[in-house]
């Protein structure tokens, strides 16, 4: 399994909720974006901050 995007967060409450919800959506997007159109339960360059 390809490692290269991923990053670690530690739930230790140093982080604030909003990044990791920005975070987590542009993860998800990225993966979309990926999926042949037929597959995209949504079009990645419509949906959020992209």
């Amino acid at each position: 399994m390809n490692k290269r995007h991923w990053i670690t967060l530690h739930p230790d409450g140093s982080l604030e909720e909003g990044l990791v919800e920005e975070l987590v959506t542009d993860s998800y997007l990225a993966v979309v974006a990926g999926l042949p159109k037929r597959l995209r339960p949504v079009d990645p360059y419509r949906y959020g901050s992209r």
